[in-house]
C-alpha cells in the first residue's frame, strides 16, 4: 500500500493549522485521526516515511498550540464572564440599599 493517504491526512492537518481561523472541532479531529491511524497501519512505510512521520509530528505540535491558545482565551473569556457578573450583582445590591 501506498503511503498517499498518510500524506493526504497530514496535508489535511498542516493546512487547517496553517488556518488562523481554523478551530479545532473534536468530532471532527476523531474522524481524522480514526482515517488517520487506519492509513499508518496500511501504509508501505517506504522510502520517505521518515520525513513524514516528523511531518506528522511537527502537525501534531501545532495543534497541541492551538489547543493550549484556545483554553487560555476561554479561559480568560471566563474570568472576565465572573468579572462582570460580580460587578452587576455589586451594582444591584448598591441599588436596592439607595431606594
Amino acid at each position: 500500500m501506498s503511503d498517499g493517504r498518510v500524506r493526504a491526512a497530514i496535508e489535511q492537518m498542516e493546512a487547517w493549522v496553517g488556518d488562523p481561523s481554523w478551530e479545532p472541532d473534536p468530532g471532527a479531529l476523531a474522524h481524522w485521526n480514526e482515517a488517520f491511524q487506519m492509513a499508518i497501519a496500511e501504509a508501505g512505510k517506504g522510502d520517505g516515511w521518515s520525513d513524514l512521520v516528523a511531518r506528522a509530528h511537527a502537525a501534531g505540535q501545532q495543534v497541541e498550540t492551538r489547543l493550549t491558545q484556545l483554553a487560555q482565551l476561554r479561559d480568560a473569556v471566563k474570568a472576565e464572564l465572573g468579572v462582570q457578573e460580580r460587578g452587576n450583582r455589586a451594582l444591584k445590591g448598591y441599588g436596592a440599599s439607595t431606594r
